[in-house]
C-alpha cells in the first residue's frame, strides 16, 4: 500500500513536472511570438509612417503645384476680366455720352417748341380773355342801366303808393282824433256832472254827520 502511494506520488510529481515544462515551453513560445509580433508591428508602423510621409510629401507637392496653377489661372482670369470690364465700361460710357447728347438735343428742341406753343397759347388765351372781358363789361353796363331804370320806376311807383297811403292814413288819423276828442269831451262832461252830484251828496252827508255828532256830544 505504501509502495502504491509512493508510486502515485511519483506519477503525480512527474505529471506536475510535465505540466510545468509544457506551461514553461508554451509561455516561452508565446513570449517569443509576442516579441516577434511586436517587432513586426514596429516595422509595419515604421514602414507605414514612411509611406504616409512620402504620400503627404507627394500630396503637398501636388497641391502646391495645383495651387500655383490655380493662382496663375485666377490671375489670368482677373486680368482678362479687368480688361474686358474696362473695354465694356469704355464702350458703355461712349454710348451713354452719345445718348446723353441726343437726349439733351431732343430736350432742347422740346423746350423751344414748348415755349413757342406756350407763347401762342397765352396770346390766344389773352385775346379770348380780353374779348370775353369786354363782352362781360358791356353786358354788365347794360344790366346796370336797365337796373337803374327799373329801380327808378319802382321807387317812383313806391313813392306814389306810399304818399297816397300816408295821406289816407293821415285822414283816418285826423278823423280818429276828432272822434276821440268828442268822446273824451262827452266822457269828461258826464264824469264832471257825476262827480259834482257825488260831491254834493258827500258834503250833505258830512254836514249831517257833524250835526248829529254835535248833538250827541252836548246831550240834546
Amino acid at each position: 500500500m505504501v509502495a502504491l502511494l509512493q508510486k502515485i506520488r511519483l506519477e503525480n510529481q512527474s505529471i506536475f513536472q510535465e505540466v510545468n515544462d509544457f506551461l514553461s515551453t508554451r509561455k516561452s513560445n508565446r513570449l517569443a511570438q509576442a516579441q516577434k509580433q511586436a517587432e513586426d508591428l514596429s516595422q509595419f508602423r515604421q514602414q507605414l509612417e514612411q509611406e504616409i510621409d512620402q504620400f503627404l510629401a507627394k500630396t503637398a507637392q501636388a497641391r502646391q503645384a495645383q495651387a500655383q496653377a490655380q493662382s496663375q489661372e485666377l490671375h489670368q482670369f482677373r486680368s482678362q476680366l479687368e480688361q474686358e470690364t474696362n473695354e465694356f465700361l469704355t464702350k458703355t460710357t461712349q454710348a451713354r455720352h452719345a445718348q446723353a447728347q441726343n437726349q439733351a438735343a431732343a430736350l432742347d428742341a422740346f423746350h423751344k417748341e414748348l415755349e413757342q406753343r406756350t407763347e401762342v397759347f397765352l396770346a390766344n388765351t389773352a385775346k379770348a380773355r380780353i374779348a370775353q372781358a369786354q363782352k362781360q363789361a358791356a353786358e354788365l353796363s347794360a344790366f346796370h342801366k336797365e337796373l337803374e331804370q327799373k329801380t327808378s320806376a319802382f321807387l317812383a311807383d313806391t313813392a306814389k303808393v306810399r304818399i297816397e297811403e300816408a295821406q289816407k292814413q293821415a285822414a283816418e288819423l285826423s278823423a280818429f282824433h276828432k272822434e276821440l276828442e268828442q268822446k273824451t269831451s262827452a266822457f269828461l262832461t258826464a264824469t264832471t256832472s257825476d262827480r259834482a252830484a257825488k260831491a254834493a251828496a258827500q258834503k250833505e252827508a258830512l254836514r249831517q254827520f257833524r250835526q248829529d255828532l254835535f248833538l250827541s256830544v252836548i246831550g240834546v
